[in-house]
């Protein structure tokens, strides 16, 4: 069974125009568990980020970090057009433990690339490693003059998976909504898809999209659900290569410039090859996906929106096979004070339908109270890996104000974050829980100056329990590590691990991440 090198992890909380993502790391693990283990030999590897651009009124933003202990990481971007053609730019070091951002702009103007202006594509990142993890990339899309930004993670090339899907979710809340399918090849061969819409109820409309190699596309949903004339404001996306299906990275994202409002609608790898054992990583026995943040309709007053403001949190559930699907949800939510746990609605799909899950009306005091501001969403089925995927949003009714929180299976043993944000306009909340079916102690480590030091806290979790960081609060309020070491009141910056100290070869940590921007 062939496993796709994804360097997503979690990929993003999305509050005003920020995001957060994070990775887990490579395997084997590294040298502070074994010590005397002589590190690999570095070999090339190449990490490539679905989509950028330069038209205008947009801005592209590359953030890289370099996840070694000890020893500088050396980047080379190379830009690809829609059609495939490369750019080399220049190559960027990076520090230990360091995030560098990088202005693709100013990257394009230093080498004297006018082609590149005004277009887009895709960006491949080619650097020498001991492995693959040890760079974790991201890019930061913005629309400039509006609060409407998308985080991309890079995602590895996987030869060896061959007949297979991207799944999604399409998601058009408002007639002004616009989105962008951005469809990439990875790889050096041409790509035979077949584009799939479904409505909620799962009927279906088809074509053919051809990707030459390295060539990017980018699609209208809603022209497409105009010309299939299909009704109602969500349904499916799926996009299956009957050859050479680990070379295809998909991109799905919504915006309303008159609302200030954007999102990603995050698309699963789908492998009929895998099997449950391959992904349970908990060893349950049930096909388990996690949400970590999901803001409810309450919102938590660190996320400063404006008193009155009175969120919709809701989920899309979608059954991506030909078979009716059994699936349950669970909440483990809490307020500012308190926490508890909740069971949701069974759920019963319908081959191919999307669910729309109010989890708004559940907060009446009955199953989530009315006060509660966050919940971790639990999703579990008896389907097959990739065939039940979600999709959680909260916003509020004119889509101004909100965030998300992705689904994901993965559970980890570390996850290193890429960077948090703290000033006047600026705070970052991050989360890691226990997937585990077991307690486990969980490390927190932030870096700052430029990698040169570091914050440490420690807490033992119970099965579903979270960590919980507020990292404007630990600088605001001194709040001393487990070490009696304080973050100076003037960082606005850096980057952060969580590690499973119980299980430090396997682990069974989830993690999420919000930064709010005010601006």
């Amino acid at each position: 069974m062939s496993h796709r090198k994804i360097f997503r992890g979690l990929i993003l909380s999305l509050l005003f125009s920020a995001c957060a993502f994070s990775q887990a790391p490579p395997d084997p693990p590294d040298a502070r568990h074994h010590p005397t283990q002589p590190p690999p030999a570095p070999t090339d590897h190449e990490q490539i980020l679905a989509y950028w651009t330069t038209e205008t009124g947009w801005h592209s933003e590359l953030q890289l970090r370099n996840n070694q202990m000890s020893g500088d990481l050396i980047v080379t971007p190379v830009l690809r057009t829609m059609n495939g053609d490369e750019t080399r730019l220049s190559a960027v070091t990076i520090k230990p433990q360091e995030v560098k951002a990088v202005d693709l702009d100013a990257a394009i103007a230093a080498v004297a690339a006018p082609q590149l202006v005004g277009t887009y594509g895709s960006l491949a990142l080619r650097y020498r490693a001991p492995s693959a993890g040890v760079l974790y990339a991201a890019e930061m899309i913005r629309s400039m003059g509006h609060a409407i930004a998308f985080h991309i993670d890079a995602m590895g090339e996987s030869p060896d998976f061959q007949a297979g899907s991207r799944e999604g979710i399409w998601w058009l809340p408002k007639a002004t909504t616009s989105d962008y399918l951005v469809l990439t090849n990875q790889g050096g061969t041409v790509l035979s898809l077949d584009l799939s819409l479904y409505d909620a109820a799962g009927s279906e409309n088809k074509q053919r999209v051809l990707l030459g190699p390295h060539e990017t596309n980018r699609i209208s949903i809603r022209k497409l659900l105009l010309v299939a004339g299909f009704p109602g404001s969500y349904g499916g996306i799926k996009v299956t290569a009957a050859a050479h299906a680990g070379s295809l990275d998909t991109l799905h994202f919504v915006f309303d410039k008159s609302a200030n409002f954007s999102a990603i609608l995050k698309m699963f790898d789908y492998d009929p090859q895998t099997k449950l054992e391959h992904r349970d990583y908990a060893k349950t026995g049930v096909w388990t996906l996690r949400a970590p943040l999901l803001a409810l309709s309450s919102p938590d007053p660190a996320l400063a929106f404006p008193a009155g403001t009175a969120l919709q949190p809701q989920l899309f559930i979608r059954n991506a096979t030909g078979k009716s699907v059994e699936a349950g949800l669970r909440f483990n939510w809490r307020t500012g004070s308190t926490m508890g746990k909740a069971a949701g609605p069974q759920l019963h799909l319908l081959p191919y339908e999307t669910r729309r899950i109010d989890v708004a009306a559940l907060q009446d005091g009955a199953t989530l109270p009315k006060q509660a501001n966050w919940t971790s969403v639990t999703l579990t089925s008896n389907m097959l890996p990739g065939e039940l995927m979600a999709v959680a949003a909260s916003y509020d009714e004119i889509l101004k104000y909100g965030a998300q929180t992705p689904f994901s299976d993965q559970l980890s043993r570390k996850w290193e974050g890429g960077m948090w944000e703290v000033d006047a306009y600026h705070d970052s909340i991050i989360t890691a829980g226990n997937g585990a079916t077991k307690p486990v102690q969980a490390a927190f480590t932030i870096f700052y100056n430029q990698g040169s030091q570091r914050y440490d806290l420690e807490q033992n979790l119970q099965p579903d329990e979270q960590m919980w960081i507020d990292v404007g609060k630990l600088i605001r309020e001194q709040v001393l590590d487990k070490n009696g070491k304080t973050l100076p009141l003037d960082l606005t910056s850096g980057s952060y691990e969580f590690r499973d100290l119980t299980n430090p070869h396997t682990g069974g940590l989830f993690e999420g991440k919000v930064i709010y921007d005010k601006m």
